[in-house]
């Protein structure tokens, strides 16, 4: 587990990233091709994004480990411009890259040939290393960016509701299932591994939905000096539907079919009228109804041997603004 152990200064400073980093996105991409996700609603995204993938994008998967797809930080700055963002990562000190690519890859085994070149600070790989990260930028994230930037937001607008309507203890313990807080201010997040203590000191925290992971939240350095948090959005990228004008700001943040369940349950139903109601099966509401419930927008009350879940009043501010 991860557990982040807040001062009162840095409970102040919690605040959420400005926009999403195309970089952040963009190697989590890879990240997905390379070891795959935990989330079904990527896989069919993932195949295609496999199949497509430039040729001078493939060096990047090298770069990160097979086991988790992770790799190190220096590839994925959490810069909001994309020019910015290419120029720290070509700029990397080499020093600094070594120790970050020899840190990613303890415990399993020599360097890629790819990396141990970047680590040596040869000319020519971090020539590609440049071609590489300009293509992702260029060719592979522009068509989905915009469903990336109305993901993000919606994600924000919601954890924005959850705070005003709940608190900040609240919507810092939904940001991931399972996480909890301890006595003293301690944020306990689930992770696989040993247990690891992030005492923030006074650094605050920055957060930032990331619409393709979909594991335990991830963290690193945020250029202001604060701690970063990168945490599953509410909704994956490939259930975020193309952006429209006129679309349903609703839509981008839960999902188009889940979005629907919530409105239906303006009204109390069960999990067989809701299934009725939008065509699909009892156990695809069920599925719907629990993750609504899990964020705080539907209430389920047994009733016999049925089910009836209706909407709460988070969920019903949510519709009024949706």
């Amino acid at each position: 587990m991860l557990r982040l152990h807040f001062t009162t200064e840095d409970l102040l400073r919690v605040r959420f990233a400005v926009a999403p980093s195309p970089l952040v996105e963009g190697v989590l991409a890879l990240t997905l091709v390379r070891a795959g996700s935990p989330d079904p609603a990527l896989a069919r995204w993932r195949h295609r994004l496999a199949t497509e993938l430039p040729s001078p994008v493939d060096g990047l998967l090298e770069l990160l480990r097979p086991d988790d797809g992770l790799g190190p930080l220096f590839l994925d700055p959490p810069i909001a411009d994309p020019a910015a963002a290419f120029a720290q990562v070509v700029d990397t000190p080499r020093a600094e890259a070594e120790e970050d690519l020899r840190r990613t890859w303890r415990g399993l085994g020599p360097l890629p040939p790819r990396a141990a070149a970047l680590a040596a600070g040869e000319s020519r790989a971090w020539r590609e290393l440049g071609i590489s990260v300009d293509c992702l930028l260029r060719t592979v994230l522009p068509p989905w960016w915009p469903r990336v930037l109305a993901g993000f937001t919606a994600d924000v607008a919601w954890r924005g509701q959850v705070l005003i309507t709940q608190g900040l203890q609240v919507m810092l313990a939904g940001l991931t299932p399972g996480a909890a807080w301890e006595s003293g201010g301690v944020l306990r997040l689930p992770r696989g591994g040993a247990a690891v203590d992030e005492r923030l000191t006074g650094r605050g925290l920055t957060l930032m939905p990331s619409l393709l992971w979909r594991g335990s939240p991830l963290r690193a350095p945020h250029p202001d000096g604060s701690l970063l948090l990168v945490y599953p959005a509410l909704t994956p990228l490939p259930l975020v539907p193309p952006q429209e004008p006129g679309a349903d700001p609703l839509a981008a943040l839960l999902g188009p079919t889940r979005a629907q369940v919530l409105q239906l349950l303006s009204r109390p139903q069960t999990t067989g009228g809701l299934a009725r109601r939008l065509g699909i099966s009892a156990a695809t509401a069920s599925d719907h109804a629990k993750t609504l419930r899990a964020a705080g927008l539907v209430a389920t009350a047994r009733d016999g041997k049925y089910a009836r879940h209706t909407c709460t009043t988070l969920g019903a501010r949510l519709l009024a603004g949706g």
